[in-house]
């Protein structure tokens, strides 16, 4: 197995996971501010 399909093949299981998920949408809307990001979008 070449290194870009273990790299595809553990991303996916990555991503396809229920606590990953869980993970990166705490990450995105709490510690990361993306929620108040495109809520409040900064006009200039």
């Amino acid at each position: 197995m070449g290194a870009l399909d273990a790299h595809t093949r553990m991303s996916s299981q990555a991503l396809n996971s229920i606590t990953a998920q869980g993970g990166l949408k705490d990450i995105l809307l709490h510690h990361a501010g993306l929620y108040e990001t495109l809520r409040y979008p900064v006009l200039v």
